[in-house]
C-alpha cells in the first residue's frame, strides 16, 4: 500500500482506475492548452477510465478523462482538457468547484481476469477505448490524482481564470501493469482524435482511495476572453 498522506479522509473510496500515459500531437495539444501553461517535452497525456463504488457525497458512478502534462513558473502540473461522467451530481461538483470540464457519457469498465477494458461513448460515438492484459504487480506506481493541477474556472459572463489545485491525498491499495492499447476518436464536440489515434502503451490498473486537497485552490489570473470563446467553450459543451 502506497500512501501520500494528509490529515483529511478520502472522498473516493475503493476507486478502480484503468490509466495510461501516451504521446500526443504537439500542435493539437497546444491548441487546447490555456495561456500560462506550456507542454512538457515530449508532449504527453494521461487518460483514464474509472469506477467509483463509494464516495462521501453519495454518488456511485463512472468517470473518464484526459490530462495534458504541462508546466508553468510554479512547476509541473496537469491540465484537464476533457472529462466525462455518468452522474449529474458528480458533473455539477466537478465543473463548479474544480474547473473540470465534465460532460455526460456512457462509460464502462469491464474486468475479466487479467483483461480490463474501459470504453466511453458520447452521443453514439466511441471516443475512448483503453484495453490491457495485466501482468505483474507494480510496487511503486506514479501518483494518479495526487498531483498539482491547473484548470480553467469561470463562465462566459464572468470570464475564465486559471485555478491552481494542489495535489490530493491518495492511497494506492493495489497496482498492476501490462501492455495495452489506447484508442482516441473524435465526435463533433469531443475532438480527442486530434491528439492521438491508436497507440500501444503500458497500462496500469489501480485500486485506490483519494480526495481531500493538501492545500487551498488559488486563482492564478484571468484567461483571454477570445481564447476562451474559440478554444474552450466549444469542447466544454
Amino acid at each position: 500500500m502506497i500512501e501520500r498522506t494528509s490529515s483529511n479522509a478520502p472522498i473516493w473510496i475503493g476507486a478502480r482506475v484503468l490509466t495510461a500515459d501516451l504521446p500526443i500531437d504537439k500542435e493539437a495539444a497546444e491548441a487546447v492548452l490555456p495561456p500560462g501553461l506550456t507542454l512538457v517535452d515530449p508532449p504527453t497525456a494521461t487518460v483514464f477510465v474509472a469506477s467509483y463504488p463509494a464516495t462521501t457525497f453519495g454518488s456511485v458512478y463512472r468517470e473518464a478523462g484526459l490530462f495534458l502534462h504541462a508546466q508553468d513558473a510554479r512547476g509541473p502540473a496537469l491540465h484537464c482538457v476533457w472529462m466525462v461522467v455518468d452522474d449529474d451530481t458528480a458533473l455539477i461538483l466537478g465543473r463548479e468547484l474544480l474547473g473540470m470540464p465534465k460532460k455526460l457519457a456512457d462509460i464502462t469498465l469491464d474486468e475479466r481476469g487479467d483483461r480490463v477494458v474501459g470504453l466511453v461513448r458520447r452521443k453514439g460515438t466511441e471516443v475512448l477505448r483503453v484495453e490491457a492484459d495485466l501482468g505483474v504487480a507494480d510496487p511503486d506506481p506514479p501518483a494518479m490524482f495526487g498531483r498539482r493541477m491547473v484548470n480553467l474556472f469561470g463562465s462566459i459572463i464572468d470570464g475564465m481564470k486559471l485555478l491552481d489545485l494542489p495535489s490530493s491525498r491518495e492511497t494506492i491499495h493495489a497496482a498492476r501493469r501490462g501492455h495495452g492499447t489506447v484508442q482516441l476518436s473524435s465526435s463533433d464536440r469531443d475532438p480527442l482524435g486530434e491528439l492521438a489515434g491508436s497507440v500501444e502503451v503500458d497500462v496500469r490498473f489501480l485500486v485506490m482511495d483519494f480526495g481531500s486537497s493538501q492545500g487551498q485552490p488559488e486563482v492564478l489570473g484571468a484567461v483571454d476572453s477570445a481564447w476562451s470563446l474559440t478554444r474552450f467553450f466549444a469542447r466544454a459543451m
